[in-house]
């Protein structure tokens, strides 16, 4: 008896142990089929941690309600994220630069009628708006300091390819909640891009141009392999003279531009430079891109749109490839391919 007993006992802690197995099981189960999503995670008030491009890790404990944005692109990256209520304070330069004032205030009341302040340097201001973070140039080392003394937090940005854009999309979309709409941006700027190079892939050696960047303020201020300019060269489908040059911004001297003997000649938007100076200038007169006024500069009204430093540096590239190979483009009007851009970006287009 005593040992039927014994089984007894065994059995019936036998059967507890599963029974409680099966219900921790099945409360797993529950919980990994109720994970949440980013946004889900942001809406609940989980705990964030991102680097910046300093190296830095800032954590806050839920969404950021309330940024103090010092960068325009990175104001541009909240837009497009459909965080811009959130911004609290920005840097003067929406204001003060025209044409990027008068297409931000079509996006944004707020901005429109400047309701938002311009703190830029006044630290005083910006610590008064009691941000959740700041969001800055990493290289504006003292405001980040006094900031940080502040107990302010601070996220560096840095921005010298066009990974470097993604990076800092992704970045700030992670401090609002929103990576499933960084991705979906990211998605639809990859499928642009691939749009191009499918076109100037079929090109030949024999074909296929070679250039130089200008970054101005001079005719020979150009970009050397670690800029946005070098980047973008290689997305027109247009080999890069500088290739060998380690800088993101040099100055080249005549004689190279001579031996280099380029083909094409890309432009960023020049306030004190323009195609006719390059073209009128007798020491360029024997270069191949000057021969055939293949010189190509961003116009003052597509400089929104051919922002660099934010995923709209697809608009650039469509511009460059369109003017550097007009016979592989026929198919593509610049006026439909940026109202189709705003659509996916912002989610309207801005007459």
């Amino acid at each position: 008896m005593k040992k039927v007993k014994n089984y007894l006992s065994v059995f019936l802690a036998v059967a507890m142990l599963a029974t409680l197995l099966a219900g921790l099981a099945g409360c797993q189960k529950s919980k990994e089929a109720a994970s949440p999503s980013p946004e889900e995670k942001g809406a609940a008030g989980a705990a964030i941690s991102v680097t910046d491009s300093r190296g830095k890790t800032i954590e806050l404990d839920k969404p950021a309600e309330k940024i103090v944005c010092l960068l325009n692109s990175g104001l541009n990256d909240l837009l497009m994220l459909g965080t811009g209520d959130t911004v609290v304070g920005i840097d003067e330069w929406t204001y003060t630069n025209e044409i990027t004032y008068k297409i931000l205030s079509k996006l944004d009341d707020r901005i429109a009628n400047k309701e938002i302040p311009a703190v830029d340097s006044n630290m005083e201001k910006i610590i008064s708006l009691e941000p959740d973070v700041v969001i800055i140039w990493a290289n504006d080392t003292e405001k980040i300091e006094t900031l940080e003394n502040a107990g302010i937090k601070v996220v560096g940005i840095q921005v010298n390819d066009f990974d470097d854009v993604y990076t800092k999309l992704r970045t700030i979309a992670k401090l609002v909640g929103k990576e499933d709409r960084a991705e979906e941006i990211i998605d639809y700027t990859g499928n642009t891009l691939k749009s191009i190079s499918d076109k100037t892939s079929t090109l030949s050696d024999d074909d296929k141009k070679t250039g130089i960047f200008v970054w101005g303020p001079s005719k020979l201020d150009l970009a050397g392999n670690t800029s946005t300019g070098h980047s973008m060269l290689e997305l027109c489908g247009v080999t890069d003279c500088a290739s060998d040059i380690a800088e993101e911004h040099f100055v080249a001297k005549m004689e190279d531009v001579i031996q280099w003997n380029p083909d094409a000649i890309l432009m960023w938007n020049i306030s004190d430079l323009n195609p006719e100076d390059y073209l009128g200038d007798s020491q360029w007169a024997d270069v191949t891109a000057i021969k055939n006024k293949d010189v190509y500069e961003i116009p003052d009204d597509m400089t929104f749109y051919c922002d660099m430093w934010t995923v709209k540096y697809i608009y650039a590239a469509q511009y460059f490839a369109k003017s550097a190979y007009p016979n592989l483009f026929t198919d593509v009007d610049m006026d439909s391919f940026r109202d189709s851009m705003m659509t996916e970006l912002y989610g309207k287009t801005v007459d």
